[in-house]
């Protein structure tokens, strides 16, 4: 027994004292170099699954910051169009004190055009009809156009008053409403009258484009921007915003367009064709 512990205490120091190049160099730096790459790649990949998390939570809150502007901005229209929708024939004379001067507060848009660089189709993705709603310069126009409605608006405003103080002056409160061009030219400068028609109906028209195209982009923006979003890394995070108009009656009836003006009443005002009057008031979103 004795000699049978001696023989496994001396193979323990054998085992000791035994020494090697691999044993007391390559192995230690070995594990050391693998210990170094593990930990490096486990970082790297970490980082890039953070960063990869943080690009889509961009995408996610940049396509729910612009529906949530545009929905803004539809409302505020809708807001100025309801003062005067349901009372809009289609003579000019009559339009003109059909809108009343309209007290908004409603604020222009302004964002960063970058924050939608996702939605820019890939280069190298096939050769196919472009989502509308994957064009900045749409979405640009469109902000840039309801910006200068709510200026428009204003100085409508700033026009109206004054003439509209002047006739109830003369005539008295009730007399302005419905007013026939007879009265009118009696009361108001051929001038002042054109230039309040020209900019109530630009008006009106630019109000109702930019309706129905806020409302296409609030329909048609959020479905493609979820199809560019990696919704899987964000389960815990939130979604896109999805927009409907849910049936209602009176906001439906609000986006339809207003009778169109009978510009071949005040063609001896203008001094132009109906057409050209018409053609002056487009704003590139006829279809």
């Amino acid at each position: 027994m004795h000699e049978e512990t001696e023989l496994l205490v001396n193979a323990i120091k054998g085992l000791k004292n035994e020494t090697g190049i691999f044993k007391d160099y390559v192995f230690p730096v070995a594990s050391a170099l693998f210990t170094s790459m593990l930990g490096a790649g486990i970082a790297y990949f970490t980082i890039r699954h953070q960063e990869n998390i943080q690009i889509e939570k961009d995408k996610m809150n940049a396509a729910n910051k612009w529906t949530l502007m545009a929905e803004e901005a539809r409302s505020s229209l809708i807001a100025i169009k309801g003062n005067y929708q349901k009372g809009l024939t289609a003579n000019p004379f009559h339009r003109i004190s059909a809108v009343p001067s309209i007290l908004f507060h409603a604020t222009p848009i302004t964002g960063r055009y970058d924050d939608l660089s996702f939605i820019i189709p890939k280069a190298s993705a096939k050769p196919e009809e472009p989502n509308k709603w994957s064009q900045i310069t749409r979405i640009r126009s469109m902000i840039l156009n309801y910006n200068y409605c709510l200026e428009l608006w204003k100085q409508r405003n700033q026009i109206e008053r004054p003439i509209k103080e002047h006739i109830i002056a003369q005539t008295g409160s009730q007399a302005y409403v419905n007013m026939n061009e007879e009265k009118l030219g009696e009361l108001v400068s051929p001038a002042d009258l054109s230039l309040l028609i020209d900019i109530t109906e630009r008006a009106i028209k630019l109000t109702d484009d930019l309706i129905i195209e806020l409302d296409d982009f609030l329909s048609g923006f959020p479905a493609y921007a979820r199809t560019l979003i990696d919704n899987k890394r964000l389960k815990r995070y939130g979604s896109v915003i999805k927009y409907s108009n849910n049936d209602n009656q009176l906001l439906i009836n609000l986006i339809k367009r207003c009778p169109d003006p009978d510009y071949s009443l005040v063609e001896h005002l203008f001094g132009e064709s109906a057409e050209l009057i018409k053609q002056r008031h487009r704003t590139g979103y006829e279809q």
